[in-house]
């Protein structure tokens, strides 16, 4: 696979933030700015995201976890933090499980350690359907925004068009790449109960990616975990509630570090 493409800043334990579905690094540039205080932020863009290429039409998170941990090889990093929003914590998962010598944190950001059941399987394959027989602004553009919690979107207007721009620029073959591989990912909620450190899950009450029962769960089925339901939010927490999902992250961050 190909070279992944990073933004690294500040000095310190590393701590490596990975961007969604349709997203790239840029989305954690305000938290990297807060948290270089105290460590090395690394933002990389997953493969087809960003300026990394995608390096092939069929790719699965296993595939990226490992293209990730070869980085961060690379670049020498021996132990890190990984926080994951939506597929980044789905690739976190992954690096866990087949990595777990270099995780010494783990934080779901709007994800889950679950599989998708059978209608998330039938809504993807939808999703593959529609996008193989239209241009891929006719699936960014409505699906940004239903990411948001739906009575504070006239609020939240500047942070959708700048989310909805950046989903534009994600290429048709690595949204069809993605969703195909967040269809059959692995389910890894055992894992993620077992996860033998400090844990960060940050989710929303009114997300309809994860919805609150299966968020509540993450937070129950643990011993150690810094965990948070975050009101009138849903699937973009980063933009719905910037400022107090900052501070969960660094003092999270300051607690496993």
């Amino acid at each position: 696979m190909p070279a992944i493409k990073t933004t690294k800043q500040g000095k310190g334990f590393p701590v490596i933030l990975i961007h969604g579905f349709c997203e790239n690094k840029s989305m954690w540039f305000p938290y990297a700015n807060k948290l270089t205080e105290h460590f090395q932020i690394i933002c990389p863009n997953l493969p087809g995201f960003g300026e990394s290429p995608l390096p092939k039409k069929d790719i699965t998170l296993e595939e990226v976890a490992d293209e990730l941990a070869g980085f961060l090889s690379e670049i020498q990093v021996e132990k890190c933090v990984v926080v994951g929003h939506s597929l980044g914590g789905y690739v976190a998962l992954a690096l866990a499980e087949r990595h777990p010598n270099l995780i010494q944190g783990l934080g779901l950001f709007n994800s889950t350690a679950m599989a998708d059941d059978e209608e998330a399987k039938h809504r993807r394959n939808k999703s593959i359907l529609f996008l193989k027989k239209h241009p891929v602004s006719k699936f960014i553009e409505p699906f940004i925004p239903s990411l948001f919690y739906s009575k504070r979107k006239e609020e939240l207007k500047e942070e959708i068009d700048l989310s909805t721009s950046i989903g534009l620029q994600s290429p048709l073959d690595t949204i069809i790449a993605y969703t195909e591989a967040m269809k059959i990912r692995k389910d890894r909620f055992e894992l993620w109960k077992s996860l033998p450190f400090q844990t960060l899950f940050i989710g929303g009450a009114n997300d309809n990616r994860v919805p609150l029962e299966m968020a509540e769960k993450h937070i129950e089925e643990r011993v150690n975990v810094d965990g948070y339901i975050l009101p009138e939010t849903a699937h973009m927490a980063m933009h719905e509630r910037p400022t107090e999902t900052i501070q969960m992250i660094q003092d999270y961050l300051l607690k496993v570090v």
